[in-house]
């Protein structure tokens, strides 16, 4: 009798092991899965904080509300097709959840992507990606078309006010990006609608020729009296180019009114010491939190939601201290 008691104990005590297990097991491996927060990859072109300041505070900000942990890729200085397709596939095999980026070139990526069997959501920010027919891509633009539109009213809505030369030299840079090619295609529409008419330059620089800045620099004699910049890197680039030919006098007599499009730490700086007469831009702080929404969204439903909607200002010197542009493009304040 005493022998069977033992053995009813033994199994009592084996039987309570492997439900201790299994309970250690559910909860260890089964609901630690379930509970560790989702990870997501952000991958930019021209990379920094000056650039990109305030889409990543809205990015922040949405890891922080939604408990999300984000890895920051940081592309090189080449900025090429390649090797942004080749991060988004590190990523990939990394086992990121998702991925939110800003395309480098709109063709030469989707050419990149377009055999990948892409299995998480890809969101691409600011600028598309063309020839991608996965379900699991989505992006995130402005109306890049109405920014390139308000451009060129105001531009106009200046010549008017200021009685000057009826000239409009275009920056045509990183035209391989929709967003770009959008806003010039929107730019170059509103101006030929102008009475007078105005006349309308291109000034694109060509393979071996000099940085964005010098080669803007070195061409002002043939640029008209106003410029447009089309993104935020030839914004600040033509606007240190006239800082640096004004102070070396070489412009004397000269005066360039420069428009440009984007908001970086520079632009509000420029556009505060009067090197910029105004820029339109997006809500970049949306952008980026709408961004990680989007993937959050995708990864618990199973699909996108609707496209969702970018709004653009223009602010110039006159308006830029009014609390809807302070708050947009001073985020820390």
């Amino acid at each position: 009798m005493t022998q069977k008691r033992n053995h009813i104990a033994i199994w009592a005590v084996i039987f309570a092991a492997v439900v201790l297990l299994a309970v250690s097991y559910y909860y260890g491996a089964i609901r630690g899965t379930s509970d560790s927060p989702s990870v997501y990859s952000v991958i930019l072109y021209q990379n920094t904080d000056n650039e990109w300041t305030t889409l990543l505070e809205g990015i922040r900000q949405a890891e922080e509300d939604f408990g999300l942990k984000v890895n920051y890729v940081n592309m090189s200085t080449g900025d090429t097709a390649q090797e942004q397709a080749e991060l988004i596939r590190r990523e990939i095999d990394s086992g990121v959840s998702g991925i939110l980026f800003a395309a480098v070139d709109s063709k030469a990526l989707g050419d990149a992507l377009k055999d990948d069997n892409i299995q998480i959501p890809l969101v691409a920010l600011e600028t598309g990606v063309s020839g991608i027919s996965s379900s699991n891509y989505f992006s995130i633009t402005g109306d890049d078309y109405g920014m390139g539109q308000a451009l060129g009213q105001r531009i106009l809505k200046d010549m008017e006010e200021q009685g000057g030369q009826r000239v409009v030299t275009v920056i045509r840079e990183y035209m391989e990006r929709d967003s770009v090619s959008q806003r010039y295609e929107g730019l170059v529409d509103q101006l030929k609608k102008a009475e007078p008419p105005v006349e309308i330059q291109d000034l694109s620089r060509k393979e071996g020729d000099f940085s964005l800045r010098l080669y803007i620099g070195t061409n002002f004699q043939k640029c008209g009296q106003y410029i447009a910049a089309l993104d935020k890197v030839s914004t600040e680039e033509a606007a240190a180019a006239w800082q640096g030919e004004a102070s070396s006098g070489e412009q004397e007599g000269k005066t360039f009114r420069i428009y440009g499009i984007g908001n970086t730490l520079q632009t509000v700086t420029d556009l505060d010491n009067g090197l910029l007469q105004g820029f339109v831009y997006q809500n970049e702080f949306n952008m980026g939190y709408e961004g990680i929404q989007t993937l959050v969204d995708k990864e618990k439903k199973g699909y996108f939601t609707e496209q969702v909607n970018i709004k653009y200002k223009l602010v110039t010197q006159d308006t830029l201290y009014e609390s809807d542009n302070e708050r947009l493009l001073f985020p820390s304040i």
